[in-house]
């Protein structure tokens, strides 16, 4: 198949090429294409896809997971060759992307160099710093010119230029032609405001609509709060119905209690046969058990729950909300991050709606914000969330733990942006309100000690860690129980700090138990077991048990995969290395060469995860036979590794360990 390709036979648009670390970025340009309104004029126009229709075709965004071999899937392979166009997202994580690069490669195979376009939305267009640089090298191979690209960057074309100037491009028109009919339908807008406030001379007529309009909002707020006061009623009912036991002295005595699980359990059961008639209140009280599904960690039973109300038809959008966010949240805790984000992105949508109240506002906008931290967008994130905090302020008392939640998620999302000193003020903050309002054993405070540690951690205190983690883990025994998700983080994290100091034996059994617990509660494929995989081959590998390693960071590497993980990199490094110490070293330097990659688009910010890169690969070439080489590249790395690994720590260790051998 080539270039010329009848258009009736191309399934998309566009095929929007980007790393996942902008992936918001790739969504926003695909909601751009696929919600352009085509102008009238155009319409039954011939065009690369076919007669043009009011909208564009469907443009494709999400990839099928990649093979680990150099060649593309075949399913993103098959999507690009029913693309009309490329859409490159540039950004220095997508110029540093091999997977950018190569559907760019095969994009141009196809005969279609025309039809790429190219967005940039951060940094610096053919600058010579490839921490910096946009544009991905394949856009040069073979290049007469330098590419030309729309530029969504403030001061440059913007969003709104940027987006015109691409679908211009792919409708055959000019910039011009888009931008000054845009120009039209924003006048037009304005004319209808317009000509309503010229009418001046029926003034009387229109303070009687006013006041229409504010008996019907006033009849509407007061139908709203009949609403919430009925609901709230079979609410209370539905509750005491929860706790109601035929025989009284079941809830009574030592050895015979009920527990939080059996209540919850009895309320999913009458919920399943009950409130037929009350939509809106079987729908509120669905989101609730979920909520309490949740917080016992039982994640699945809660998705199950809140999943089977969301066909009730009830016409509530408060209870919408309520319900979008519980399934979104449910959602996140089970690993399902796009469905996750879809869902918060409806409820965003209806929280101006009649019965929204400001602490559900204030609840979505921190979801929304925790979404965007953990994406890489802080600065997005830190107005998003400093949103909902000015939101829970303004409530007064009865807000004091959601602004500890705002504050909590605004240290979280400073830390992910390496700001140590910031985060550890707004955690501590939140912390204290914990305290006060919460009491000790609040699970939240143990989120917010958690987060203190992993401050520590980064600044190489692995003692203080260690101190913390190990007191959480008591606390979150006593107040979750062992059984619970939580739990298994904790562990893994008290592991950890017990690697990096070589105590492997302690950690073992940590490690097994938040696989064991994470299984059971999240499934196997979420993307917590990632971290546990690769930390227990690291335990296996040190303790003498190297098929057991290689068996697990095989795991942790095809999980990781297809969880697109932010730490792959460094785990194909560790495996890696553990290849080359076992004798392969054709292996592990094929490995290592993988680990670069993935560690230059990913991890770029920490320089010392390239310089463990380059002293695992000198390892692997001085027992390959390329002494002089290796040699080099560890002498290089050591310094780099040493001022971010004290002596005695794991990595510390085995790099100085190489040194000395030099």
């Amino acid at each position: 198949m080539d270039g010329s390709q009848r258009g009736t036979d191309l399934k998309y648009s566009a095929f929007i090429s980007y790393n996942h670390r902008d992936r918001r970025s790739a969504m926003w340009m695909h909601r751009a294409i696929e919600r352009y309104r085509i102008p009238k004029r155009l319409v039954g126009h011939a065009s690369p896809f076919g007669a043009l229709g009011r909208r564009l075709p469907p443009a494709f965004r999400d990839r099928d997971e990649l093979a680990s071999s150099s060649d593309l899937a075949a399913s993103v392979r098959a999507a690009l060759e029913q693309s009309a166009f490329l859409v490159v997202i540039c950004t220095p994580n997508s110029a540093a992307s091999r997977w950018v690069n190569e559907e760019i490669r095969t994009f141009i195979a196809l005969g279609r160099r025309d039809r790429i376009r190219l967005v940039i939305f951060d940094g610096e267009p053919m600058s010579e710093d490839n921490a910096v640089n946009c544009i991905p090298p394949a856009m040069l191979e073979g290049a007469e010119s330098e590419p030309l690209a729309a530029d969504a960057r403030k001061g440059q074309d913007g969003p709104t230029g940027a987006k015109l100037k691409v679908l211009a491009g792919m409708l055959g028109v000019s910039y011009d032609e888009l931008r000054q009919r845009e120009a039209v339908r924003r006048q037009q807008r304005l004319a209808v405001i317009a000509a309503a406030s010229s009418l001046g001379f029926v003034v009387t007529t229109g303070l009687a609509v006013a006041a229409v309009i504010a008996r019907q909002q006033a009849e509407e707020a007061r139908k709203i709060a009949e609403q919430r006061t009925v609901t709230a009623e079979r609410t209370l009912s539905f509750v005491k119905g929860m706790f109601r036991v035929s025989d009284p002295s079941i809830a009574q005595g030592e050895g015979d209690k009920i527990t939080a699980r059996e209540v919850v359990d009895r309320g999913a059961r009458m919920l399943e046969t009950g409130l037929e008639r009350e939509p809106a209140v079987k729908a509120d009280l669905g989101a609730t058990l979920a909520e309490v599904y949740n917080a016992l960690g039982l994640y699945q039973r809660g998705y199950d729950i809140v999943s089977r109300t969301m066909s009730l038809k009830h016409g509530q959008p408060d209870v919408t909300v309520r319900q979008l966010t519980t399934m979104s949240e449910t959602q996140s805790l089970l690993g399902e991050y796009e469905q996750a984000e879809r869902n918060l992105e409806k409820a965003e949508k209806l929280l101006q709606s009649p019965g929204v109240t400001p602490d559900m506002r204030s609840r979505v906008l921190v979801d929304l914000g925790q979404l965007q931290a953990q994406e890489g967008l802080y600065e997005q994130a830190r107005a998003t969330l400093g949103r909902a905090l000015a939101i829970d302020r303004a409530i007064g008392e009865d807000g004091q733990s959601s602004v500890a939640r705002d504050l909590e998620a605004l240290g979280t999302n400073a830390f992910y942006a390496g700001k140590l000193d910031e985060a550890r003020a707004h955690v501590k903050q939140a912390l204290d309100m914990r305290m006060r309002v919460e009491g000790p054993n609040s699970p939240s405070v143990t989120d917010n000690r958690n987060t203190l540690a992993s401050i520590a951690y980064t600044e190489g205190d692995l003692k203080g860690a260690e101190l913390l983690y190990r007191e959480n883990l008591k606390r979150d025994e006593k107040v979750l129980g062992p059984k619970h998700p939580d739990i298994a983080i904790t562990l893994n994290n008290l592991a950890r700090m017990l690697i990096d100091q070589r105590r492997f034996a302690e950690a073992a059994p940590m490690l097994q138990r938040a696989i064991e617990v994470t299984v059971k509660q999240r499934g196997e494929a979420h993307d917590d077991l990632v971290f546990f995989y690769s930390n227990l081959a690291l335990v296996r590998r040190y303790t003498g048990k190297p098929d057991e390693a290689d068996g697990l960071f095989r795991k942790a590497v095809s999980l990781g995969k297809l969880r697109q993980h932010p730490l792959l990199g460094q785990i194909i490094a560790d495996w890696a290395d553990l290849s080359c110490s076992t004798g392969n070293a054709a292996r592990g330097l094929e490995l290592a060469g993988q680990a670069r990659e993935r560690v230059a688009a990913d991890l770029a910010d920490q320089p010392w995860r390239m310089a463990w890169v380059d002293n695992v690969s000198g390892a692997c070439m001085v027992s390959g036979g390329r002494a002089d080489e290796g040699r080099r590249l560890m002498a290089a790395s050591l310094p780099v590794i040493s001022e971010r690994w004290a002596a005695g720590t794991l990595f510390g260790t085995v790099a100085r360990s190489r040194g000395g051998r030099l």
